[in-house]
């Protein structure tokens, strides 16, 4: 496909595809690398042809069908990924502290490792299921209802289990505030 037709394609349609995308996916930047991952595949078709080598009838219509299949190539991937991994000290700060922040000092640092170092001695407490349902919500970012399809159980369960893990760190890191 020649640059000035991709250009018009990409000026007309960009903005719906991210935003399909966008209702899609967790995270905005992987919806915004999946559109421009759309129009790449778009110019490496030839000139007004679709995949097929069929004549490009409605190429908006032809857009939105590859953005589908990337997001079913996402989805796909993220489930290829193992179902359970290790609480590394660079995920997050703390989940069960969500407000807590990047502390730039060495004695704030050292208590981050022992809050992570308690974090995951409350983390192996919990059944796997939880613990998994946790980790794919709060580090991961996954929805709910694809948390629940994974597991194999209801949206609604999914964020039960979701709640009763957060609740379950944060009584037993934060038995003050319970």
């Amino acid at each position: 496909m020649d640059a000035t037709t991709l250009d018009t394609l990409f000026r007309a349609h960009a903005r719906d595809i991210t935003a399909f995308l966008r209702h899609q996916l967790p995270c905005p930047d992987l919806a915004d690398d999946l559109c421009q991952e759309v129009f790449l595949r778009l110019g490496q078709q030839p000139s007004g042809r679709g995949a097929s080598g069929t004549r490009l009838e409605q190429p908006r219509a032809y857009l939105f069908r590859i953005a589908r299949n990337l997001l079913i190539d996402h989805h796909r991937r993220s489930q290829a990924r193992p179902a359970d991994r290790p609480l590394e000290d660079d995920d997050l700060p703390c989940l069960a502290c969500p407000y807590a922040v990047v502390p730039s000092d060495p004695e704030a640092a050292a208590e981050r490792r022992l809050c992570r170092r308690g974090l995951a001695r409350t983390m192996a407490g919990l059944p796997p299921r939880l613990r998994q349902a946790l980790v794919w919500h709060r580090l991961e970012g996954v929805p709910q209802a694809e948390i629940g399809r994974r597991l194999g159980v209801s949206e609604r369960m999914a964020g039960r289990y979701v709640k009763q893990a957060i609740v379950h760190c944060r009584d037993r890191l934060m038995p003050a505030m319970a």
